[in-house]
Order: C-alpha cells, then sequence, then structure tokens
C-alpha cells in the first residue's frame, strides 16, 4: 500500500539560527545538524552535539521516536535519516526536516530504513529541486512524497532484518581487525 506522508506525519523544517553556532558546555538545547546524522545510526549519544543556551527560541524541541531527514544533498545517499532515541532538549537546525508519526500504521525505525534505501533515496530525489550539485527537498514536496507502507508485521521483519544485518557487519568489522592485528604480530615477531 502506498501513502502520502503527509497522511501518516507531521513534518516540520527544521530552526534557521540566525548567527553561527558556538558550543556553550553549560547550554540547555542540543543542536542536531546534518552532520550529526549517520544512515540509519539511530541518534542516542548526543556528545558530539553543539549546546547553546538560549531561552528565546520557540520552535518545538524533537521527541523520541521522532525522524529526522536531511534536507539538502548531492545525490543518492546524501538525503540521510534516522530516528531519535533520546529525551534531551534538542532542536533540529534548517539544515535537517523532522518527521513525527501521527498514524499507527507505520513504525518510525520502518520508515527511516525506506526513506534510506534505494528506492526511497531515488524518491526522494525526484522531489528535490535546486542546482545540478546541491538538491533542497521542500516541506511542502515532502508532504507529497509516497511512502510504501506494508503491514504492521512486514515492517518488524524489515526491522528485525536490518538489526541482523547491521550485527553481521560489527562481527566482519571485529574479525578484519582480529587479522589485521596477527599480521601485525608477525612482523613485529619478525622485527625482533
Amino acid at each position: 500500500m502506498k501513502t502520502k506522508l503527509s497522511g501518516i506525519a507531521d513534518i516540520k523544517t527544521g530552526y534557521n539560527f540566525r548567527t553561527s553556532l558556538h558550543n556553550n558546555p553549560k547550554g540547555n538545547i542540543f543542536v542536531l545538524q546534518a552532520k550529526n546524522i549517520e544512515t540509519d545510526q539511530e541518534i542516542s549519544d548526543l556528545s558530539s552535539f553543539t549546546k547553546i543556551a538560549d531561552d528565546n527560541i520557540k520552535s518545538p524541541t524533537l521527541q523520541y521516536d521522532d525522524i529526522v531527514l536531511v534536507a539538502r544533498g548531492a545525490g543518492i545517499q546524501s538525503f540521510r535519516s534516522t530516528v531519535i532515541k533520546s529525551r534531551e532538549n534538542i532542536i533540529p537546525s534548517s539544515s535537517v526536516h523532522s518527521i513525527r508519526i501521527i498514524s499507527d500504521i507505520i513504525i518510525p525505525e520502518y520508515l527511516s530504513l525506506y526513506l534510506n534505501s534505494e528506492a526511497g533515496q531515488k524518491k526522494i530525489i525526484d522531489i528535490a529541486s535546486g542546482g545540478s550539485y546541491i538538491k533542497n527537498i521542500s516541506r511542502k514536496d515532502l508532504m507529497e512524497l509516497e511512502i510504501y507502507t506494508p503491514s504492521l508485521e512486514t515492517q518488524k521483519t524489515i526491522i528485525n532484518l536490518h538489526e541482523n544485518i547491521e550485527k553481521q557487519k560489527a562481527i566482519l568489522r571485529k574479525k578484519q581487525e582480529i587479522n589485521e592485528k596477527i599480521l601485525d604480530y608477525v612482523f613485529i615477531s619478525l622485527i625482533k
């Protein structure tokens, strides 16, 4: 089944800061920028985020399970998406759209996986506008984006498959590190 994103989610454009951001360790607001979004890596660790102290910002903050999507990019895989898994006070910058699910027919993790998939990225590029290199996604166009919404059971299966693949990737990375250490040890032994 296909449905427009506007039928299942509220979409907001991030806050447009008028000046450059400077980290304030005593700040009470974490600022989410496009550089903080890694494909399919949920956001729970905010240690690399810029913090600001500003009580004048009236923009709504992100909530647990909100989806964030990079609003500007240069092609497939540059419009990265992920899910917020933090209850801290986070505000997205203007380079990020926030998507809050308002329907019970879709799971946030599934939507983010779909947006990051090749099919999802192609659909995003189709609605993006701008120059030949950097493209933008407007909130209005994003609302019209058609999303494939299979049954909740199928969505959960896709999420579980993704988690399994990520675990396998971690195991392969660990194996590669071990193999490199073995090779390093052989050379160190030869030199001694």
